[in-house]
This record gives C-alpha cells, sequence and structure tokens, in this order.
C-alpha cells in the first residue's frame, strides 16, 4: 500500500535523526577508542623503556669505571633478564666484551647505536634484525672524560608487539559491538522520539478535515444567497458590485475548502489513480487550449511547444488538475505582456514537462519549501490573487503518485520554471484525450 506523504516525511525524518545520532555516537566511539589505544600502547612502550633502562643502567653501575678483564669473558658472565633480554658490553670501539645475558641475536651490537651513545652518551632506538623488532638502549662508559666502552641493551618485542595488536584487536571489537548496540538503541528511540510528531500530524489532519466540512456548508449557503441577491436585483448601484464579490470570494473559499479537503483525504489514505493510456502532448494542448481565456483576462498570453507523441500510463483527471495547477501559478506569476510557455517532450523512457513563467523567478533556498502546504513567496504574485499556498503541494502529492518528480527552478533567462518528469510507456497509441 502506498506510503502517505506524512508517512514518508516521519521516515525521512527518522532516518536523518538516525543517521546524525549515529554519526555523532561513531564519532565519539571512534575518538575514546583511539584514544584508549593511543594511551594504552604508549603505556606499554614506556614500561618496556623502564625495564630496559633499569637493566642497562644496573649493568653500568656494576662495572664501575673499568671493562671486565679477559679472565672474566662470556663463559665466566652471570646471565641476567629472561629470554626477551640481551645485555652486552662493548670496548670502545664497539665489539663484545661481555654478554651479560647470555643471549644472542644476529645484528647486535647494532653499530648506529654505539656511535649515537659514543656523541650523545645514551641513545635509545627501535631496530629491525633477524626478523624481529628490537628495542635498544646504549649507553656510553666514561673515565676521565673519556669513552672506555658502552653497555647496550635490547629487548625483542615479539610478545610486546603481540600484546599490542590484542589490545587494538579488543577495542576495536568492543567499539563495533559498542556501535552495534548504539545503532539498535538509536533506531527504537528515534521510533519513539516521532510518536508525538506523528500524532500531532493526525490531530492537525483531523482538525482540517473537520473544519473544512463545517466551513463547506456555510460557504455554499453564502453563495447561493449572493447569487439570489444578484439573479432578483434586490442590490442595485454599487451594491452590484459588493454581490459579486462576495460571490468571487465565497468561490474562493469553496476552492479552498475542497484544497484542504483533498489534501487531509490524501494524508490518510494517499491518492488513488485510476490509469490509462495517454498521450500528454495532445492532454497538455487541450489544456493550455482551455485555459487562454484565463490567461487573457490576466494580460499573458499562453502557448504550448510539443515535439511529438508523448504516451504514458497516468490518471488523466489528475494529470489535467497537475497542468492547470502549473499553468494558474504561471500566469499568476507573470506580468502582463509576458508568455506563460508550457513544453512537453519525450526522453528516454520518461516524458518531461516544462511550465516556463516570466515572473520574478524562485530563491534557491525556496525552491523545495514552496511544495509544503500554505507556502507561498511574499511579494512574486502580479495579479493580486495571492493563492491559497495549496496548489504546488497538491501538484507534488500528484506526481508521487505517479511515480515522478517534480521540481522548481530558475532558468539564467529569468523567471520560473517547473518541470514534472513522469515515467513514459510504449504501448502504442494513447486512447484520445480530447473531451
Amino acid at each position: 500500500m502506498p506510503l502517505s506523504s506524512t508517512d514518508r516525511l516521519l521516515r525521512r525524518t527518522r532516518r536523518r535523526l538516525f543517521a546524525t545520532t549515529l554519526g555523532l555516537l561513531t564519532v565519539l566511539v571512534v575518538g575514546v577508542g583511539a584514544a584508549t589505544a593511543v594511551v594504552s600502547v604508549n603505556a606499554l612502550d614506556a614500561d618496556v623503556d623502564r625495564a630496559l633502562a633499569a637493566a642497562v643502567g644496573t649493568q653500568v653501575a656494576s662495572l664501575g669505571n673499568e671493562l671486565p678483564g679477559e679472565e672474566n669473558g662470556e663463559s665466566g658472565d652471570q646471565a641476567t633478564g629472561g629470554a626477551d633480554t640481551i645485555l652486552l658490553v662493548l670496548d670502545p670501539g664497539g665489539a663484545v666484551v661481555s654478554n651479560r645475558s647470555g643471549n644472542t641475536l644476529a645484528g647486535l651490537p647494532d653499530a648506529a647505536a654505539v656511535e649515537a651513545a659514543r656523541v650523545n652518551g645514551v641513545d635509545v632506538r627501535t631496530i629491525h634484525t633477524a626478523g624481529v623488532n628490537v628495542r635498544l638502549r646504549t649507553e656510553s662508559l666514561v673515565h676521565d672524560g673519556a669513552v672506555i666502552g658502552f653497555v647496550q641493551g635490547g629487548f625483542v618485542l615479539t610478545l610486546h608487539d603481540q600484546q599490542s595488536r590484542s589490545l587494538v584487536l579488543a577495542i576495536l571489537a568492543t567499539g563495533a559491538a559498542g556501535l552495534v548496540a548504539a545503532a539498535v538503541i538509536t533506531l527504537l528511540v528515534t521510533g519513539r522520539a516521532l510518536v508525538p510528531i506523528r500524532e500531532g500530524f493526525e490531530a492537525q489532519r483531523r482538525f482540517v478535515a473537520d473544519a473544512s466540512h463545517e466551513l463547506r456548508t456555510p460557504a455554499a449557503l453564502i453563495r447561493a444567497n449572493a447569487e439570489v441577491l444578484e439573479r432578483e436585483g434586490l442590490v442595485t448601484g454599487d451594491g452590484s458590485a459588493l454581490v459579486a464579490d462576495i460571490i468571487g470570494e465565497a468561490d474562493r473559499l469553496g476552492g479552498l475548502v475542497g484544497d484542504l479537503l483533498q489534501l487531509a483525504a490524501w494524508d490518510e489514505t494517499s491518492l488513488t489513480l485510476s490509469p490509462v493510456a495517454v498521450d500528454i502532448a495532445s492532454l497538455a494542448a487541450d489544456t493550455v487550449r482551455g485555459a487562454t481565456a484565463l490567461a487573457a483576462e490576466r494580460g499573458v498570453g499562453l502557448e504550448v511547444d510539443v515535439t511529438g507523441p508523448a504516451p504514458a500510463i497516468v490518471d488523466r483527471d489528475r494529470l489535467i488538475q497537475l497542468l492547470l495547477i502549473l499553468v494558474d501559478n504561471a500566469i499568476d506569476h507573470s506580468p502582463a505582456g509576458e508568455t506563460v510557455t508550457v513544453r512537453v517532450r519525450q526522453t528516454g523512457d520518461d516524458v518531461v514537462i516544462d511550465v516556463d513563467d516570466r515572473g520574478p523567478g524562485i530563491p534557491p533556498a525556496q525552491r523545495e519549501r514552496i511544495f509544503e502546504p500554505f507556502t507561498r513567496l511574499s511579494g512574486t504574485t502580479r495579479h493580486g490573487s495571492g493563492g491559497t499556498g495549496l496548489g504546488l503541494a497538491i501538484a507534488r502529492r500528484i506526481v508521487d503518485a505517479h511515480d515522478g518528480t517534480i521540481r522548481a527552478d530558475s532558468p539564467a533567462g529569468g523567471g520560473a520554471r517547473f518541470t514534472v518528469i513522469l515515467p513514459g510507456s510504449d504501448e502504442g497509441t494513447p486512447t484520445a484525450t480530447t473531451g
């Protein structure tokens, strides 16, 4: 069953509210997750650096101001540190004098780290050697202002890197689960948040429908009584013009009541169509011809431009109503002496209808809003009618019911252009539309 305009509006609102809320939550979760990951990984790195500094510092303190003698070679060293730790004592040239950990790794000692420690006293860096990452700390041994050797400590980061990856993956998994939960909660909350709005729309629709029904009878009575006064000649002189004004305003009120009832009914049940095969080009020509007298009363020309048949499956009466709304709107906004043009053409599988006027145009910010009920642009009408602000809203609902689109533009040459795009048809020659 087709959705009513209210349902479509609420669904669009819910989608936008859901997307906005979930987007903000995503930014928050990603930000908190990224900050947590950075802080946690930095904490692990700091732990490694502290442990490495303590191990190297202990060796430097134990050596004092001299390197171990050859008689204390590697075979006599006391192994310190775990399997992931390497502690080397180096001579001034960077050669190994003693291996205090008993562990070896290709690529150590690292000559670049030794040279940096010779200049700076201490060097800390991460290198990649023998297929693993190693955190190095190299400190120089100084006696009487001269470098007598170095202590280079290394920590293999294999387990550290695994822990860092596991931590990041845990944060990602937790964040993803949080986002899924947030999406479900947001969907439920936005649905509940729109319940009062839906109820407000329903109350408004019922009020409009009830008020319109109540207004229909008084409006008809006013017009009928005014017609009696006019027909029987009961009012003469200047009063005759007033009676004519009463009849005109009663007609306008009746039209407004009809439009309100129509909109209220469509909001409740959606628009029902009786589609038939129609040549929209021929139908537009007939409609324009019927509206020529109205345009002439307002000093506006009216022409139709068709390039050939434009077959489509549409509700003929609703399409006439759509064309009359757009033509009347264009006449109302065109200065006297100008011409309103209706163009119909087939483009691919679609039928395109353009209605151009030579009025003041439509500001870009208003080109979507003018299709909302009771929306009128101030200072744009040329003939004092003002309108009810319902015509374009009805036009959009007719087009939507036909699975088409309607938009408003202001061409470079000035004025306004309303473009309707409807699905075309290839079912052969449409039925006659005159009548």
